[in-house]
């Protein structure tokens, strides 16, 4: 292919979150070259650099956290978990949107002075108490838990470009025997740290490094201020600094909650937070303390809920003492997490009306009361939430955040969205993506004009994207714009009979399931 022309091509890179979509797109991105070409398989790819034949100047991921890994990641899960338990509530705001339950660090005038003339080597130190609600509610922690395992084959917890080899996959089968085919998250979290290091990945990546705002400047570039969090005995100090770049790939996950604003709660939970554990999913840490629980309630029907349920158990089947509220139960019997929902010793109930703090007790939208529950866990899904974009530019650029192919911004061509959509086989959808934005913004391909991309998103993107079709609806239209030698993440060796494999796989999980409920298996036996 010829070389695009230097006006064309995005010449630096901001990549914020580095989870598993992060981390893609750094591989990706840093493994395209000038000439079209993609150097996918390769480990190290610093002589390409140093003879300047690589496709981009400049790559940056930003991960907020001390450690790499997202959701998956050891240091900020479970134990390490450090977020509250439920919002701020005597603000009194509507729950519902994530702009009241999650805090932007304030960037005073005089702050935003200075950080003009700061930098990455010489950033602006701003001295704190410590406990900021910008250090609150920013929901930083990992919503996996001790003791949680994946649900989806271990071979498809790998990028094609490092995967699991048949040795490791024969390891975890003979150490979770009774989980066959699945891993814990400790796994997971260790394989991601093994590709960074793997691949050479790791001197791109700015730990404890949380990119507050990113505003559009009107020469086109993209301006990032970024806040570093370094904890002293006496006081906090943050670090701040900005800095400029072409383009910017949001990899940051869903980890603001969805909380509900449920009539009474405010009032419920400030009286009966001393004898009723009352937490957000998103904020629990270890779910073997469901065991103990007398009566559960847990707020949302989602695999997360079945995640956390099956610790609950053995228990009574004929007395049931965990309930459900959901929201629908129009797609009941749609997957595995349905079947094992509405089985012996789960109670349904239908969306809570409101809760009673005189009485202590829970109403339903059917009428029906229940009161002596000493656990309530709500669990009803995250937002799909970029705080960290500017209102007045979301304000002008009202198709930024519909993306084409889920990927490229509609209305901003340096602007894209790297994971966030709800499917399976994440490891290697991601990668598809990052793979199309390297042949895009290398200006080796090109996207389709504007009007044919929104006439994309307005019929194919509001269709679900069901396990059977991410091959072709999914990752297929996304190849057209990988780079030369660069492979379709599902199509290779192992992976082609994906659906196949997962429905086997969502069959185990119902089976694990039922012999926990069953008490033929024990939780703290798994991993």
């Amino acid at each position: 292919m010829v070389e695009p022309t230097h006006e064309k091509r995005v010449k630096s890179i901001a990549i914020i979150g580095g989870g598993p979509s992060g981390i893609a797109t750094l591989y990706d991105l840093t493994r395209a070259l000038k000439n079209g070409t993609s150097m996918y398989g390769s480990k190290y790819i610093r002589s390409y650099e140093q003879r300047k034949e690589v496709a981009f100047d400049k790559i940056v991921l930003f991960e907020r956290n001390q450690f790499t890994g997202g959701v998956w990641c050891r240091k900020t899960r479970g134990n390490f978990n450090s977020d509250p338990a439920v919002p701020e509530l005597s603000l009194q705001k509507e729950l519902t949107n994530p702009d009241n339950i999650f805090v932007k660090a304030p960037i005073s005038r005089e702050l935003k002075k200075k950080l003009s003339s700061s930098s990455f080597n010489h950033p602006i130190e701003v001295k704190k108490q410590g406990g900021e609600p910008e250090d609150l509610y920013q929901w930083k922690s990992s919503a996996a838990y001790e003791k949680l395992f994946t649900n989806v084959p271990n071979k498809y917890m790998s990028f094609s470009f490092d995967p699991l080899s048949s040795k490791q996959l024969v390891d975890l089968e003979l150490r979770y025997k009774k989980i066959a085919g699945f891993e814990s998250a400790d796994d997971v979290g260790n394989y991601l740290d093994d590709v960074l290091r793997n691949n050479d990945l790791t001197r791109y990546v700015r730990r404890a490094s949380n990119v507050e705002r990113v505003t559009k400047l009107p020469t086109g570039k993209w301006r990032l201020f970024i806040r570093q969090s370094i904890k002293k005995t006496d006081n906090s100090v943050d670090l701040w600094y900005q800095e400029d770049f072409d383009a910017v790939v949001i990899a940051n996950g869903k980890t603001v909650p969805i909380v509900p604003s449920f009539k009474g709660f405010n009032e419920f939970y400030e009286k009966t937070k001393e004898k009723i554990w009352i937490t957000l999913a998103k904020s629990l840490k270890d779910p073997t303390k469901l065991k103990k629980a007398k009566k559960i309630l847990i707020v949302g029907s989602s695999v997360s809920a079945v995640d956390l349920i099956q610790y609950a158990f053995p228990r009574n089947l004929d007395k049931p003492s965990v309930f459900i509220s959901r929201r629908s139960e129009n797609h009941a019997g749609r997957d595995w997490a349905d079947f094992c929902t509405h089985t012996r010793g789960i109670t349904s109930k239908p969306e809570i009306d409101h809760f009673n703090a005189a009485e202590e007790s829970i109403v339903f939208k059917d009428g029906t009361v229940e009161k002596g529950f000493d656990t309530v866990i709500i669990c009803t899904g995250y937002h799909m939430y970029y705080p960290f974009l500017e209102s007045d530019y979301l304000k002008s650029h009202s198709d930024a955040l519909k993306f084409y192919d889920y990927t490229f911004s509609i209305d901003d061509p340096t602007l894209a969205l790297v994971g966030n959509t709800y499917a399976a086989f994440i490891f290697n959808r991601v990668e598809a993506q990052a793979a199309a934005l390297a042949g895009v913004w290398s200006g080796q391909k090109q996207l389709p004009i504007t009007s044919v991309q929104l006439d994309w998103y307005n019929t194919e993107f509001p269709k679900p994207l069901r396990t059977y079709s991410v091959a072709e609806h999914f990752i297929r239209p996304l190849e057209r714009y990988f780079l030369k030698g660069r492979k379709n993440p599902l199509d290779v060796e192992g992976k082609r009979d994906h659906v196949a494999d997962l429905g086997l796989s969502r069959s185990n999980l119902q089976i694990i399931f039922n012999k926990i409920r069953r008490g033929e298996l024990k939780t703290e036996e798994l991993i």
